[in-house]
């Protein structure tokens, strides 16, 4: 693959760097760079990956003059976590920060995650909660306290309780690398399903703060109910832990959620759409007995979140459940 311009010659290494998978995001993408770069600490480094943009994604980023910016263009689209493999591997710091091109981090994020990983080198990755910004305002996620344990956390990942954006994922490189990154395959639930592989090996927490704005853009895949079966039966197909009987109400629960959610909004189209998919997918429930099992997945799911929100932080109102059409 063709990537440029050429990398440049850097002066020492950088504590963290921050990967930006970006492409067509030119009306967003200045409010992104700018929540990194205006950080005056010198030993940060941003990544922006331009995945094939169309627009004047190429032409901004070079017009840029920050010595801690590096940034590469893929010229034909090769898909958001390609981009993100492919920015971890021009990296140059022990510890990644991910951050979506239309999201922004706030004041003080970058030292925080620096001066935590220093202080805890038995921790490969942590998943912090964020600020949930639409029209209909601000909505405030935090994640539980203390972290279950490995087997718990995992549960709840594929569960879909914990909520969950790839701008809150900070990880050591090596173990980034150690379980080869994001799944370049998936289209959905690639933060889910990385998270889940680095979970069965790797000690993976979550963290207390807030500090990552998650802006809800109308072109946000994960907000879309389109593409909702076929990504969910990817991402099932992926994790073994599903062939588990105790998972069969949870992945009716899944499977119909999307579709209900669609008619419920009256895109007819989207329904038929998803329903087809369904027919063709290859991990998720048959339709027979897929209504009782909705709602036994819906009451296991709310009866995991009821636990958790009972463990969240004094003070937050949010329950921990995910937030996205996924």
């Amino acid at each position: 693959m063709n990537i440029m311009p050429e990398k440049p010659v850097r002066s020492g290494i950088p504590s963290l760097s921050v990967v930006v998978p970006a492409k067509d995001r030119r009306n967003c993408l200045p409010r992104t760079i700018a929540s990194v770069l205006s950080d005056p600490r010198p030993d940060i480094e941003l990544v922006v990956v331009d995945d094939g943009s169309i627009d004047d994604t190429p032409a901004y980023l070079a017009s840029l003059d920050d010595p801690r910016l590096v940034w590469r263009r893929f010229p034909t689209p090769s898909g958001a976590n390609q981009a993100r493999n492919e920015g971890a591997a021009l990296a140059g710091a022990p510890l990644i920060a991910f951050l979506d091109s239309d999201d922004a981090f706030t004041p003080g994020r970058l030292g925080r995650l620096i001066d935590f990983f220093d202080a805890n080198p038995d921790v490969a990755c942590t998943i912090d909660g964020f600020d949930d910004v639409s029209h209909g305002g601000h909505r405030l996620h935090r994640l539980p306290q203390p972290t279950p344990v490995a087997e718990r956390l995992i549960q709840l990942l594929l569960c879909h309780c914990v909520p969950l954006t790839n701008s809150t994922v900070t990880v050591r490189r090596a173990a980034f690398e150690a379980v080869g990154g994001y799944d370049p395959r998936l289209k959905r639930h690639q933060d889910r399903e990385f998270l889940v592989r680095l979970g069965r090996q790797r000690k993976v927490i979550f963290g207390k703060a807030t500090d990552v704005l998650k802006y809800r853009e109308p072109n946000s895949i994960s907000h879309a109910h389109a593409g909702y079966i076929e990504g969910l039966d990817d991402f099932v197909g992926c994790c073994p832990e599903y062939g588990a009987e105790h998972y069969r109400p949870i992945l009716s629960y899944l499977t119909l959620r999307g579709i209900l959610k669609a008619a419920a909004q009256g895109r007819l189209g989207t329904v038929v759409k998803e329903m087809l998919a369904w027919r063709r997918a290859r991990n998720l429930p048959a339709a027979s007995g897929i209504l009782a099992g909705y709602f036994d997945g819906r009451a296991q799911r709310r009866e995991l979140e009821q636990g958790l929100a009972g463990r969240i932080n004094a003070g937050a109102a949010q329950a921990a459940a995910t937030t996205s059409a996924e």
